[in-house]
């Protein structure tokens, strides 16, 4: 059987970071993470952000490169309800840089198919939203560190 692998974006703009809340499925319903997807057989993770993205917030998006290692989900929904392993692999991202976001506003904003709410939180202050699944946090927080450890991002941003 192959693993399961969810691709999440870490996407940063004036040192914040783009998070969502789930709205679907129940199991996860009210919990804020980065946003991502389950990538499909045969695709690869950046299409399935690509497609993701698309799909639940209208915009194109362009995958950087992947960072921190892979994390291991022991609980992951599936559509059916049920849970099972996968693992997380998280990719640096950038929305395009023509648009002009409303950071106070979230923008830009959800379809309501996975989500129902984001925001662009402060890279030092992650608990400024919740709640998050244990996991989600840690991964929240380790991508924070990795922003501060690297220069070129933050000068990207």
């Amino acid at each position: 059987m192959t693993e399961m692998v969810v691709a999440g974006a870490a996407i940063v703009r004036a040192f914040r970071l783009f998070v969502a809340r789930r709205s679907q499925p129940q199991s996860v319903s009210g919990y804020w993470e980065l946003p991502g997807t389950e990538v499909a057989s045969g695709e690869d993770e950046q299409s399935a952000l690509q497609r993701e993205f698309t799909t639940e917030f209208g915009i194109s998006l362009r995958c950087v490169d992947r960072i921190l290692g892979d994390r291991a989900l022991t609980a992951w929904p599936t559509a059916d309800g049920d849970h099972d392993a996968a693992v997380l692999r998280v990719w640096r991202c950038q929305l395009p840089s023509e648009s002009t976001w409303d950071l106070e506003m979230g923008d830009p904003r959800p379809n309501h198919y996975a989500y129902d709410e984001t925001r662009w939180v402060a890279i030092d202050d992650l608990d400024a939203v919740g709640p998050w699944r244990d996991a989600d946090r840690i991964t929240a927080g380790e991508v924070a560190d990795y922003y501060h450890a690297d220069e070129w991002w933050q000068v990207a941003d």
